[in-house]
């Protein structure tokens, strides 16, 4: 159970993310500034700077409750066979949470390649859990694992950029499906995946 300061660090760093987006949606990131998001949330510039080291970080970085719900989502999967189309499962659901930022990330990712490189940074969270959680499906195999885990990460990089901000919400996790799919051959022997 979080306390009252937990929880309210968290309320205000969703404010402040949903201030992000939704002024930088609206304008453009370069016409944005710091200021303005924070006074938008009912925040201090201080406030915002404890919070995110800069405004890309606003718009990209993932909240605790991202963190935990794949955690969730992965432990869910602990001892699932085959590997692979549970790594579908996990990533299909993952990406279809996140409707609220997925347009504005995608619009700045093709805007900026600075962008892209934070979002990339920044969402590695997602690699680094799946990774942790094929080694622990593949004990002793770690190269399997890792392959695994990469491949699956790729997938979900893939299909973002494919996916257009113009574009359903709901055909991302659509693309991301569809990319495991593709891959199913390469990964064939996942189905013998006896740990």
């Amino acid at each position: 159970m979080t306390d009252g300061r937990t929880r309210r660090r968290r309320q205000n760093w969703r404010a402040t993310q949903g201030a992000a987006i939704r002024l930088v949606g609206d304008r453009g990131f370069a016409a944005v500034t710091v200021d303005e998001i924070a006074a938008a949330a009912g925040l201090s510039r201080r406030t915002f700077f404890n919070m995110f080291p800069t405004k890309a970080a606003a718009l990209f970085d993932a909240p605790a409750e991202d963190h935990e719900w794949l955690a969730a989502l992965l432990r869910e999967a602990e001892g699932t066979r085959p590997l692979w189309p549970a790594l579908r499962s996990i990533c299909t659901v993952f990406a279809g949470g996140h409707e609220d930022v997925l347009a504005v990330r995608r619009r700045l990712v093709g805007e900026s390649p600075e962008l892209e490189q934070y979002h990339r940074v920044a969402q590695g969270h997602v690699g680094t859990a799946l990774a942790d959680w094929a080694r622990r499906q593949l004990p002793g195999d770690a190269l399997r694992a890792e392959l695994l885990a990469r491949s699956a990460e790729a997938v979900m990089l893939a299909a973002f950029h494919v996916w257009q901000p113009d574009d359903d919400p709901a055909e991302f996790p659509r693309l991301i499906a569809q990319g495991f799919e593709e891959l199913v051959p390469v990964f064939d022997l996942a189905s013998s995946d006896s740990g």
